[in-house]
């Protein structure tokens, strides 16, 4: 297993455990403020797309210094504080009561996610080889994937059964606290600082002169696109088309979460044993694109698509979208120097942060012209074949087995 071989199992575990509570209590916090019980609705609709527009146009504006930062000095420090600020902002949506203030905690979300996403993906990315990395990485996805999936469905279907939204977000806020906690006492640093210093504009530099990284642009800002996209308009296309129970809603939420996280551990491990990274992600640009694209188009007709033969397409494309993540991380590492390693994961919250914009509010805006349907549906598939076309001009860069052969013997 790649984990017990990092020889860094310990610290790997507990980024993951800790990314996981974080990213729960963060989407329970996003479910929750775009419903219909929070504030009394006075975010639905444009609201929730400017709260999910705002905060990662502040982990825009943070996230390369905090990436470059934690090149020059350590990751830790910066990924205990992360977890601390993402639990205040989540304890001050708990309090908050007129709508200026959730666009004010929107930001500190930001500056918590900006310094939380790229110490860990370098932390991990320290631990990691050319014989594991997709697998790693992969885990750092499915520990983020099922905060999303246990967070949002958790705080939807607690919602649902009427839990009050501030004892949710006091919740999410404790969780967040309690992993700063974890970090602090049982992750190591896995960046060596060295004395000499460091030009954090340097860093920058040499990074976004990077070719590789200049032709990721028209992959990953629309698929993270397509990603705002669903986590803006799910709580809504629930609320107002879907005509299924409670109990259907958790088998399908269970279904898919499944098959994600089986497509994540299957597809990493195959990623790293053939050394080929676009095949797998093109393979799971076209799963997540046509799952999201079913979802859609079918919503106002889903009880039918549910109760019929077509149900068991969800988890099979469920499984495909989860070839994506781990490839695509591994990519990302594949590219970068150990030296300007937070540097390199920084530039892909900017690419995380662009596409968290774009997502929510052109969805809105397609939504408001042509609704779900062609309005929606024409956007997701507009995206997938965006970022399907920017795959075939990426350069393979995981090293050939027989080049590693070679390298092993010499």
């Amino acid at each position: 297993m790649g984990l017990r071989k990092s020889g860094h199992a310990l610290t790997l575990i507990m980024l993951y455990l800790v990314t996981l509570i974080m990213r729960a209590s963060f989407y329970v916090t996003i479910a929750v403020i775009s419903s219909n019980l929070y504030m009394g609705g006075a975010l639905v609709g444009w609201g929730v797309a400017i709260v999910l527009a705002i905060y990662p146009i502040a982990e825009l504006s943070t996230v390369s210094f905090f990436g470059s930062y934690s090149d020059k000095i350590g990751r830790k420090p910066i990924l205990a504080a992360s977890l601390f600020i993402t639990g205040l902002a989540a304890f001050l949506f708990g309090i908050a009561t007129i709508e200026i203030v959730a666009y004010i905690l929107a930001g500190l979300f930001g500056i918590g996610a900006a310094s939380k996403v790229t110490t860990t993906l370098s932390m991990i990315a320290d631990c990691s080889s050319e014989e594991n990395r997709a697998r790693l990485m992969g885990y750092y996805d499915l520990s983020t994937l099922m905060g999303l999936a246990g967070g949002f469905g958790l705080g939807i279907i607690l919602l649902e059964f009427g839990l009050a939204p501030s004892l949710l977000l006091f919740a999410a806020a404790g969780a967040c606290a309690l992993s700063g906690v974890l970090t602090i006492l049982l992750i190591k640093e896995t960046r060596v600082v060295h004395h000499e210093e460091v030009s954090v504009l340097g860093l920058l530099r040499e990074v976004a002169r990077d070719k590789h990284i200049q032709m990721m642009l028209p992959v990953y800002i629309p698929i993270i696109s397509l990603y705002g996209l669903v986590i803006s308009k799910t709580k809504y296309i629930i609320e107002s088309y879907f005509d299924i129970t409670a109990t259907d809603m958790i088998v399908l939420f269970g279904l898919l979460g499944v098959s994600l996280v089986l497509g994540i551990i299957v597809m990493g491990h195959l990623s790293d044993h053939t050394m080929k990274r676009r095949p797998f992600i093109v393979f799971g640009l076209i799963g997540f694109g046509a799952l999201a694209y079913m979802l859609v188009a079918n919503a106002e007709t889903f009880d039918t698509l549910w109760t019929s033969g077509l149900w068991p397409l969800l988890p099979i494309l469920g499984f495909i979208a989860g070839s994506f993540p781990p490839a695509a991380m591994a990519y990302l590492t594949d590219i970068s120097s150990a030296e300007s390693r937070g540097s390199t994961m920084g530039v892909y919250s900017i690419f995380f942060g662009s596409g968290m914009i774009i997502g929510p509010l052109s969805a809105e805006y397609a939504y408001s012209v042509g609704g779900l349907f062609p309005g929606l549906a024409l956007l997701v598939a507009a995206l997938i074949a965006i970022a399907c076309i920017g795959t075939y001009f990426l350069e393979e860069l995981a090293p050939s087995k027989a080049k590693q052969t070679s390298e092993e013997i010499s």
